[in-house]
């Protein structure tokens, strides 16, 4: 059987880079198919794989969010009629490919297209500076949107990273789908033996719908020292926010990462999220996650084991939790049992069952009928 890969764009390694570079390990020797290629910043495993790409259009890579109303296009573009099996992981348009018929579809979403859904008014927003471009833009989101529900029909299995992304692939697209949450490194983010160090902690890309602004706001209410840590757009908005409490790390690396996991009292998830890798990888290194409760944190929060929820998205309903948490509460072996369950070997596995029973469909599919 001929496997092929497909992801949107391999130019950074974040989350969805990580779930490929595994997903490669059940198919070591497939290649993989991809809009946009740089491997600065990928690790040795994804560099060394066969990747293949349109090389003649990869000096747009940066400009790939203002070439969205093309990419469809280029992604039914790619060669991938010789091949038997397409496992693509999408949050934008991977999930589009053209295949031979016969030929079987599994698509691992991370999110329907972001650009034209949920979170269309704040694309529009950093590219509309007038009226007209304005205008064009919102026409060509109606496009895009007809053509992600109709690519949607292509793919034969749908499996998301939660629960909170599958109720929106059946909302959008009206298809169902497993649910297999990304796979985390539970034995790098390990505890550490030092106590937790009286602080709290939000990390990852500093753009708005993370809400890192409502965790300082939150912080510098009730006088507690609140580290963000990460990179983005957003920064000097958030260093004009930050009071006396508030120390801002930028880009830390893995290792300084893992250390400020272990020390913090709790990682705060004050967003919107269609998972949360960054949570997981608190609890594996002993520390529980305060959270709003909506998204991809109602797969990972158990109050009273692995943290406690917010309910308000606003600085006053954060800071009311922050009031009276204590640390103390949550176990560190029921913390790190809870992080088990989102380990690579799990993820593997259930990619596994997916695949197995992906392929059980194709062969009855294969048979003569009477």
């Amino acid at each position: 059987m001929k496997v092929a890969l497909v992801h949107d764009w391999l130019v950074s390694y974040r989350g969805g880079e990580k779930v490929l570079e595994l997903l490669g390990e059940l198919y070591p020797t497939a290649p993989i198919y991809t809009l946009f290629f740089d491997p600065r910043g990928l690790p040795e495993a994804l560099r060394q794989r066969d990747i293949r790409y349109p090389s003649g259009l990869n000096r747009l890579r940066r400009l790939r969010k203002l070439l969205l109303p093309w990419l469809p296009a280029m992604i039914e573009s790619l060669p991938l009629f010789d091949y038997d099996l397409i496992v693509s992981t999408s949050s934008c348009v991977a999930k589009g490919v053209l295949l031979a018929p016969g030929a079987r579809h599994l698509c691992y979403i991370h999110s329907p297209m972001r650009y034209v859904w949920d979170e269309r008014e704040s694309y529009m927003q950093g590219l509309a500076r007038l009226p007209f471009v304005r205008a064009a833009l919102q026409l060509a989101a109606t496009k895009l949107r007809l053509w992600d529900v109709v690519s949607a029909q292509r793919v034969d299995r749908f499996v998301a990273n939660s629960s909170f992304v599958a109720s929106r692939v059946e909302r959008f697209y009206g298809r169902r789908s497993a649910v297999v949450h990304p796979p985390i490194d539970v034995d790098y983010f390990r505890p550490d033996e030092q106590q937790s160090l009286g602080y709290f902690l939000v990390a990852g890309a500093w753009v708005p719908y993370k809400r890192f602004d409502l965790a300082i706001a939150a912080c510098e209410q009730l006088g507690r020292r609140l580290i963000v840590a990460g990179s983005g757009p957003c920064e000097a908005r958030l260093r004009r926010m930050a009071g006396p409490h508030t120390e801002l790390i930028v880009a830390p690396s893995d290792a300084r990462l893992r250390g400020l996991l272990q020390g913090a009292d709790a990682l705060l998830f004050p967003g919107v999220e269609d998972f949360g890798m960054v949570a997981i990888e608190a609890m594996a290194s002993g520390t529980p996650v305060i959270a709003f409760r909506k998204g991809g944190a109602l797969d990972f929060v158990v109050p009273g084991l692995s943290g406690e929820f917010f309910t308000e998205p606003s600085s006053a309903s954060l800071a009311a939790v922050l009031a009276s948490f204590d640390p103390g509460r949550y176990p560190l072996a029921g913390l790190l049992q809870h992080a088990r369950q989102f380990s690579k070997e799990a993820f593997l596995e259930n990619m596994r069952r997916e695949l197995a029973s992906s392929e059980e469909v194709r062969k009855r599919d294969a048979q003569p009928r009477l």
